[in-house]
């Protein structure tokens, strides 16, 4: 019988593994019930206890809706890493089926490896580090506006979006040597037959789909339309997207499936006069809420992911 995990970076604490997921913890109990129709014993780890080989030192096992704390040993066939960070799965580890694989989480999580991946499909990036070759970088930048951010950061943190000449007065956190510079893209004429005003749309994919997709805008007098900061949410018709999105989604997917095995990742994008380009990539994926149309295609696509992964190791 296969072992699945699902693994976190949170340490166990209390009577409940799954405690700080918040308002989304039904849509993970529906695909932990998922696993179980497949046969398949599942699992809730932390990569704390993780001793290598495929093997954590204490778990909680899922079973029939309930949790039950194991102390003992055991052997994973299957990881879904939820763990962010470059901390989990140790380099070189082959030990289990890992989703994604490390190298993919490397490619999305470093802003300025994705851009030399994938080139042209996003705005024009230059790495700036410390920020003390800012000003020489600016005078490359075409568009009036730039935005400077951490290469490897989430949620809106530490972001600057404004003129080049207010640009060179931004504070470098200290703590972040690791900045990049992106030309602006002006997303105020919103997305034909979607959204109107500025945007940020991403788009999931699961074994070569697109199985959800949601439109951010951001709150009145900003430009960061991340949820943490206030965004707004609103769920699209994955068959209402437009065809520059599809067209630029299968593109990308043309370059991941094989390098990277079958990878699921979501790409945040914004439409300017040009038609589409991409922010940034995503292996982290938020779950849809529980109320959203797209939530069971979501999570059986998931299934199928991990299907074939244990497949291929037999």
């Amino acid at each position: 019988m296969n072992k699945i995990g699902i693994c976190f970076s949170r340490p166990f604490e209390g009577s409940d593994p799954l405690g700080h997921i918040g308002k989304k913890l039904s849509v993970y109990i529906r695909l932990l019930n998922l696993c179980q129709r497949k046969s398949w014993q599942v699992f809730v780890l932390t990569r704390k206890t993780y001793k290598g080989e495929g093997v954590f030192e204490g778990s909680w096992r899922f079973e029939e809706n309930k949790f039950y704390r194991e102390e003992s040993f055991v052997k994973i066939d299957l990881v879904y890493d939820r763990t962010a960070g470059m901390n989990f799965p140790p380099e070189g580890d082959s030990s289990m089926a890992i989703v994604d694989q490390r190298n993919f989480k490397k490619l999305c999580y470093d802003k300025f490896l994705s851009f030399k991946k994938i080139g042209g499909l996003m705005p024009e990036t230059f790495w700036i580090g410390d920020g003390k070759n800012l000003s020489s970088v600016l005078k490359k930048i075409k568009t009036d506006w730039v935005v400077l951010k951490p290469y490897n950061g989430l949620k809106g943190i530490g972001i600057f979006i404004g003129s080049k000449k207010e640009a060179l007065s931004f504070k470098f956190p200290e703590k972040n040597k690791g900045y990049i510079a992106q030309e602006f893209l002006d997303t105020s004429s919103g997305i034909p037959g979607l959204i109107e005003g500025l945007h940020d749309l991403r788009v999931v994919i699961i074994n070569r789909k697109i199985v959800w997709s949601h439109v951010r805008t951001p709150p009145k007098g900003s430009f960061k339309a991340n949820v943490a900061l206030g965004g707004d949410i609103k769920e699209v018709d994955c068959d209402k997207l437009p065809e520059s999105v599809k067209k630029i989604a299968k593109r990308v997917d043309n370059l991941f499936f094989k390098e990277y095995d079958n990878p699921l990742y979501s790409m945040d994008l914004g439409f300017d006069k040009n038609g589409p380009l991409i922010f940034e990539l995503n292996d982290q994926i938020g779950f849809p809420a529980w109320e959203m149309k797209a939530r069971d295609k979501f999570l059986n696509e998931l299934i199928k992911n991990f299907e074939s992964k244990l497949e291929k190791r037999g």
